[in-house]
């Protein structure tokens, strides 16, 4: 099927750089991934309930400690997320979880489209009225479907977009900046705009906090997403398909500077590769400051964790790196970011390349 919306996907007013070759996963091979993350995805659902009763874990994941419990209509603290991995064709390597106000799904979906994969090969195939569907799990009666953000961001083409392919299906859906009451009582929310958003700028969402506090609409992507979105979890989990992540104290300090080349250092709430830093790209004065930096922010409070480095995979000469996503718990898509030999961020040179499942 080929894209009925003719614009390509843009992120802070510059086209996406894409290719149609796709990267071809076998059915064996994509079972084993979906069976193997939509069981940690389980265990991360399993925890958050744990941490929600246990402030010294909240703490810990550093996120704050009133954390709002309440879980959406499904039961789920995490509805919609995606998981970044590393597969070289039998072993998966998790990198970390996404579940604040997680993207891509109609980018994702449009790269594929233009690839033209057959529907039956094509994970994403009609992945935007997917995520609809599983927004109207949580309230099937809902009249009105709200996609509430900041406007004018990085990733407004996306929001834009989304909108449009979901009002073929609801008329009554769009797009709602989060300080202007544009939705009526009883609208169903997909929560794009992040939590460090909502915490640091209230201002600017004044009328969508006060509309949820009172319960007044029903938001999809509620607080509780933030014990997931921490990287922290792993270390108190320790997954067998997730790279080794240590807290980044004056006990593992040592550790890592000994060992540059094998560590990277990220911020516990950090997001888009923004406070990641990789020993192995660094000269070791640069790294030891790095290291210096976070390990103070992290005795004041905010902390940063330490992840083992891990060799990427290579397709087609290049290195590359997956995404899985979820819907409301079960796996609905994938991602594929290719070429960039840096961390993933919103200034790396990856190429978004479709996934085809051979069947």
């Amino acid at each position: 099927m080929r894209n009925d919306f003719k614009s390509t996907p843009q992120f802070n007013g510059t086209p996406i750089a894409f290719s149609k070759k796709p990267v071809v996963l076998t059915l064996a091979q994509s079972q084993l991934i979906e069976k193997t993350l939509t069981g940690l995805l389980m265990e991360v659902e399993d925890f958050t309930n744990k941490a929600l009763k246990d402030k010294s874990l909240l703490k810990a994941l550093n996120v704050p400690e009133d954390l709002d419990p309440t879980p959406t209509p499904l039961g789920l603290h995490i509805p919609f997320a995606r998981f970044d991995f590393l597969f070289d064709g039998k072993n998966i390597q998790s990198l970390e979880l996404n579940t604040d106000g997680t993207s891509g799904y109609n980018v994702t979906e449009w790269v594929a489209a233009e690839a033209g994969i057959p529907a039956k090969e094509n994970p994403n195939h009609d992945l935007s009225a997917r995520v609809f569907s599983a927004l109207k799990e949580h309230d099937p009666k809902a009249e009105e479907i709200i996609l509430v953000d900041l406007p004018q961001i990085g990733t407004s083409w996306e929001q834009h977009d989304l909108v449009k392919r979901w009002q073929v299906l609801k008329p009554n859906s769009h797009f709602a900046d989060p300080a202007f009451k544009s939705w009526k009582k009883g609208a169903l929310c997909y929560r794009r705009i992040l939590s460090w958003q909502l915490r640091s700028q209230p201002e600017r969402a004044k009328e969508f906090l006060k509309d949820w506090k009172e319960k007044n609409i029903t938001v999809v992507g509620g607080w509780s997403s933030d014990v997931g979105m921490s990287k922290a979890w792993p270390i108190f989990l320790k997954p067998k398909c997730f790279l080794e992540t240590i807290l980044l104290d004056k006990d593992s300090a040592k550790k890592l500077e000994n060992e540059k080349d094998n560590w990277v250092i990220k911020g516990a709430l950090s997001y888009s590769g923004q406070a990641v830093f990789r020993g192995i790209d660094l000269p070791a004065p640069r790294w030891n400051f790095c290291i210096e930096k976070a390990l103070a922010e992290t005795l004041q409070g905010r902390h940063w964790i330490a992840q083992r480095r891990a060799e990427v995979p290579l397709v087609d000469g290049k290195p590359y790196e997956l995404g899985l996503y979820f819907l409301n718990g079960k796996p609905s898509g994938y991602m594929c970011r290719w070429g960039s030999s840096d961390a993933i961020s919103e200034t790396s040179d990856e190429i978004l390349r479709p996934i085809r499942i051979a069947t």
